[in-house]
């Protein structure tokens, strides 16, 4: 009997590491995926190529002007997170 038990809760302890590792794993993948997005968005190219598809998307509907005011504020809203961060 003690023997079975030694065994589960060795198989315990095991799983419960495997299990930190992975989300040790987890935790590491996402910093990195978040580090390079703001790369990414911080890049001069970035920023203008958001403002041209919205300054496109503004410019072939009905109501251009508020699109065009949230494409541009999309951009000054990006430029600023970009700098602080």
């Amino acid at each position: 009997m003690s023997f079975l038990l030694n065994k589960e809760l060795k198989t315990i302890k095991q799983r419960e590491h495997d299990y930190l590792a992975q989300k040790h794993q987890v935790d590491v993948s996402l910093d990195e995926t978040k580090t390079k997005a703001r790369h990414i968005m911080g890049n001069p190219e970035t920023l203008a190529a958001i403002f041209t598809a919205g300054a496109f998307k503004g410019a072939k509907t009905d109501s251009p002007k508020s699109k065009r005011n949230q494409a541009v504020t999309s951009l000054i809203r990006t430029a600023v997170i970009s700098f602080i961060q």
